[in-house]
């Protein structure tokens, strides 16, 4: 069966399991207005962290033109909106997410449905999302219709397919609960395994010649028993992405993850160090690359608590989220064939979860910049996923500006 083929009949088969589930949480406007007036509002100016009430916010053409006392506004806009009551933010930035992957769990799977995920961001107030880690016959046109307005989302940002090692993550994660008759199709679309250092610069080569914003490389090992990319492997890697002007984002466990990454040349570390407490004697060596960090809490603490506590849903989550997915969550099979294999992981991050805050707040105090990012997967949903950050890197020690 062809590529073609198969995404063909994959689309038909996820417009028919999802009719029904995919009402509009936004809709584009058939004739947008060409001035807007939003009328006595509060407008949070990050900033200085002050909150300004009694605003009207003039927009003209998709741009602000004013933001003035009620009483000196425009009085006639095409559209005028009541702000009373609420507060005007900036769009939010995920700088974590998959949109072409499913939030139901693994034992009560659902095919993905990235419409119905770009839409719900946009719900949630987040008007940018850097996808790390798509299928490279998806995440590329679902970019480029986003940027045409021809599908509701937010900008943005792709990696593409995930460079690993041989075998390495995400790889044997797909090998083990990707079903069988799409696991082929998914691995090769969605990662990229490479064994030296030509193959490396080779591949990098490939994924930026599919439009690639990021290089995306793993380099923690999930679950342990899987290989790591060697270090040769990965300093080949982001070499190539800079000399094609691409950062390299590299996914890490480990304080050994990071610096190995960072001595590497990464931009970004993904995921941050969520498998030890960071030693206080690194933390100054860490913040000393000057390498920003996505710390994902939100997707650790959901695996974490995973048939340990009740889920508890957000009202956002209840707004976004259609209520056969959130019920599913609250009945954790009690028997699961592949515990053996996920089990030691899934306990390794509940004894760590405390220790992601202590991490958080003292490379936030050294200097670290901390980007919030969802990882949007099984129980992080688009967009409420990232306010479930946002708590938690408040409860780590960040003010909530």
């Amino acid at each position: 069966m062809t590529d073609k083929l198969l995404l063909a009949l994959l689309a038909v088969i996820t417009l028919s399991a999802c009719s029904g589930t995919t009402e509009d949480l936004v809709r584009l406007p058939e004739t947008p207005p060409s001035s807007v007036l939003i009328r006595n509002t509060a407008v949070f100016d990050p900033a200085s962290g002050a909150r300004r009430e009694g605003l009207d916010v003039s927009i003209r053409n998709g741009l602000i033109t004013s933001i003035s006392p009620a009483s000196q506004s425009p009085a006639a806009a095409d559209q005028v909106i009541d702000g009373s009551g609420a507060t005007l933010l900036p769009g939010l930035i995920d700088m974590h997410s998959h949109v072409g992957f499913s939030s139901a769990p693994r034992w009560q799977p659902e095919l993905p449905d990235p419409a119905r995920n770009l839409r719900a961001y946009l719900y949630s107030g987040v008007t940018t999302v850097l996808d790390l880690g798509g299928m490279d016959n998806q995440i590329f046109d679902l970019r480029a219709r986003t940027a045409s307005g021809a599908l509701p989302g937010p900008r943005l940002f792709a990696a593409g397919p995930i460079i690993t090692t041989t075998g390495g993550h995400p790889v044997a994660v797909l090998d083990k609960f990707a079903p069988w008759w799409i696991r082929w199709y998914i691995k090769k679309h969605q990662t990229r395994e490479v064994g030296s250092a030509d193959a490396a610069r080779a591949t990098v080569a490939e994924v930026a010649g599919l439009g690639a914003d990021v290089i995306k490389l793993a380099v923690d090992r999930i679950p342990e028993s899987t290989p790591r990319i060697a270090n040769e492997v990965l300093r080949a890697a982001v070499a190539e992405a800079r000399a094609r002007q691409l950062r390299a984002v590299a996914h890490v466990g480990s304080v050994e993850d990071a610096i190995d990454a960072a001595e590497a040349g990464v931009s970004l570390w993904v995921h941050g160090v969520y498998k030890q407490r960071i030693p206080d004697e690194q933390i100054g060596q860490l913040a000393a690359f000057g390498i920003p960090m996505v710390v994902t809490m939100a997707v650790f603490e959901n695996y974490a608590l995973l048939g340990r506590e009740p889920r508890q849903a957000t009202a956002l989550e209840r707004e976004t989220v259609p209520a056969k997915t959130l019920a599913a969550f609250d009945a954790v099979p009690e028997s699961d064939p592949d515990s053996a294999f996920f089990r030691p992981y899934l306990d390794l991050l509940h004894a760590q979860r405390l220790h992601w805050r202590d991490n958080v707040r003292r490379l936030h105090a050294a200097g670290v910049t901390i980007l919030a990012g969802s990882d949007m997967q099984a129980g992080v949903f688009p967009g409420a996923g990232l306010h479930r950050e946002l708590d938690l890197l408040v409860e780590s020690g960040l003010s909530p500006a």
